[in-house]
């Protein structure tokens, strides 16, 4: 193959930031018009890897050949004139400002080379949606868009300065599983129309899913290329983990063993927003001593709501709500965490973590009675860093030592914070959201094994995900969200993605 058909070709590449070194050795070739996924768990290197080829980190050491040549990407500005263009993760939108505004952002449009063009930028954005298939309304504020059409106004962005190398870093993240759908079908209209995409993941069914090529980085080294045709998932997760890789499910003899007694029971809870809308209605279940509780669904079916309800971050209008046998319908936060409720958010920045605090006092933040982090009322210091560093151990925390602020770390890497926390507790309940979004491979198996375990030992357990594979690989019994309504609940053994995914798309013939 000649250089010709390489857009990118990178050799020795290494970062370090003061003594942290980010990458060791990376090399990497890009064919012109591949769909390439690079992948790697947590805090491996792909991110800083991506804004190295952005402009936003220069390497320590490496060379890179864009298009045949030697470059130096000194910024984003220069990287924007070599064709690259980056979407990364956080988005960089102005709600308030209309689509076409925010895809010439900083970079308007003129008129007379002095006044800002809109109808010009209007025009030109309705050129590229339309090119592009896009859907979206260019005079459309961005504010009301949801997060699947705001990640397309970033590809816009990229694609107006004409770049030739497009870089998704980790751009599922945020995203629904419909919408999952969605960005795979943009990415191959893209590749369709002559496009390089390098797409930064570490989830085994989009490498599939998405690419042509995939490249493996472990410990800031590239450590393998494969064609993905000719690879499995087992194969890339063993590359990104240096072993074998085990995400094991419950299996058939959990439904020959016999339950305990009702640890969580919701009867006819019904919540509504200010304004006097139906979040919640009329959900009623149970969650057995031992059991896991799968709760699929579309998100924003009412799922987060569900689960602040049962943990006392939101408050409910009608129904009631019993732990162990008493009534917490109106109990605070610590009451339920007293009575024997863990809980594992969602949003884990915003509701499981204190962003200003430290990785140490994250983790101990309602543990400090049972881990004896206390003596004559003040906290040891010394027990504390111990008790951190044998969970960052435990947990492989990666990053962290115990006084690191919790900001930090990769958000795979807090959420191992946040399980850690819980999951110590030992509660007789643990209400857990989404456990492995944004974690790599390796994490999730033990992640998944820690939640199985718990449920071993007969505490109960509310699972609550958008990734069907985690429910139907984790669950005992299966309840489906539509709309705010729990629709039904089905035995493990008698649901198939077919059911649960009519479920999930509101079908009142499932539900029946």
């Amino acid at each position: 193959m000649t250089n010709a058909d390489h857009i990118l070709r990178l050799s020795g590449i290494s970062k370090s930031f003061g003594e942290k070194v980010a990458l060791k050795h990376v090399d990497l070739d890009v064919r012109r018009g591949e769909v390439h996924v690079i992948c790697g768990e947590n805090g491996a290197g792909k991110s800083t890897l991506m804004n190295i080829l952005a402009g936003i980190h220069q390497p320590t050491a490496g060379t890179i050949i864009l298009n045949g040549r030697e470059v130096v990407i000194s910024d984003p500005i220069e990287a924007s004139r070599l064709g690259i263009g980056m979407v990364h993760q956080h988005f960089a939108l102005v709600p308030s400002m209309s689509v076409s505004e925010n895809v010439f952002l900083g970079r308007n449009l003129r008129k007379w080379g002095v006044f800002a063009d809109k109808a010009a930028m209007v025009a030109r954005t309705r050129e590229l949606i339309a090119r592009y298939n896009f859907r979206l309304d260019p005079e459309a504020t961005v504010g009301t868009l949801s997060v699947g059409q705001r990640q397309r106004v970033e590809i816009l962005k990229a694609l107006a300065f004409n770049a030739e190398l497009l870089i998704l870093d980790e751009p599922t993240a945020v995203l629904t599983p419909p919408e999952v759908d969605e960005l795979i079908g943009v990415i191959a209209g893209l590749r369709e129309m002559g496009r390089t995409i390098l797409f930064i993941t570490h989830k085994l069914r989009e490498v599939k899913a998405v690419s042509d090529r995939v490249t493996v980085i472990r410990h800031g080294e590239s450590v393998a290329t494969h064609e993905t045709g000719s690879v499995s998932e087992a194969d890339i997760a063993r590359d990104m983990v240096g072993r074998n890789v085990f995400l094991v499910g419950r299996g058939n003899e959990q439904a020959r063993r016999p339950f305990g007694p009702t640890v969580l029971k919701l009867s006819n809870v019904s919540m509504t927003d200010s304004a006097g809308r139906l979040l919640l209605k009329t959900i009623s279940l149970e969650v057995r001593a031992g059991e896991i509780l799968g709760i699929a669904g579309v998100d924003g079916n009412g799922q987060t709501e569900l689960s602040e309800a049962i943990a006392g971050l939101r408050e409910i209008q009608a129904g009631f709500i019993e732990l162990g046998g008493r009534t917490i319908t109106e109990a605070s936060v610590p009451e339920r965490q007293s009575a024997g409720m863990g809980f594992v958010p969602e949003d884990r920045l915003d509701r499981g973590l204190s962003k200003t605090m430290s990785v140490a006092e994250n983790l101990a933040v309602s543990n400090y009675r049972r881990a004896g982090l206390k003596r004559g009322g003040y906290v040891d210091q010394d027990r504390l860093e111990a008790f951190a560093a044998e969970k960052i151990r435990e947990y492989d925390i990666r990053g962290a030592v115990p006084e690191s602020p919790v900001s930090t770390l990769s958000g795979g890497n807090m959420q191992k914070v946040v399980i850690a926390r819980e999951l110590y507790r030992d509660p007789d309940l643990l209400v857990v959201c989404q456990p492995t979004r944004g974690v790599d491979v390796g994490a999730s198996e033990f992640i998944y094994a820690r939640i199985m375990a718990a449920a071993d030992r007969g505490r109960a357990v509310l699972l609550i995900s958008s990734e069907l594979s985690e429910i139907f690989a984790l669950s005992d019994r299966i309840g489906v969200m539509y709309s705010g309504q729990l629709l039904r609940i089905i035995e493990r053994k008698d649901a198939d993605e077919v059911i649960v995914g009519a479920l999930m798309n509101g079908s009142l013939e499932a539900a029946a």
